[in-house]
């Protein structure tokens, strides 16, 4: 039996499960009750239906997951990232601060804090309206 992971470890892992779109792993990090909040996005519940948001940006380009630093206090993970998007046409990069929540071995809540004017831009997207 393997040894339990540490939340930073968990949140790693995980960052490296989505930036390959290894999207039928996501069970293994998520609770089933998970959400995710992009803000200035509304929130998605459900693994589920992030699993869905996750593909619908991989449908878009090549995403790519870059940890700048990554800090832990107990079961919160705060992570510095580029995300990048790399296109046919044109790659663009994102700076990203995160925060995961992750109880009993799984992660609960996935907080993404950005710029959307920036995020559009970046990745040559128009804004939802």
């Amino acid at each position: 039996m393997s040894e339990a992971r540490t939340p930073a470890e968990i949140v790693r892992a995980f960052c490296g499960v989505w930036e390959r779109g290894e999207f039928e792993r996501f069970g293994e990090f998520l609770a089933a009750d998970a959400m995710l909040h992009m803000l200035p996005l509304a929130p998605v519940h459900g693994s589920e239906a992030i699993r869905e948001e996750c593909r619908k940006l991989a449908r878009l380009g090549t995403l790519s997951v870059r940890i700048l630093n990554l800090a832990a206090d107990g079961d919160l993970v705060l992570t510095e990232r580029i995300d990048g998007l790399e296109q046919p046409d044109r790659a663009g990069e994102l700076p990203v601060a995160g925060i995961f929540e992750v109880r009993d071995g799984k992660i609960v809540a996935w907080r993404d804090y950005f710029d959307l004017c920036q995020a559009l831009a970046a990745f040559g997207l128009e804004a939802p309206i």
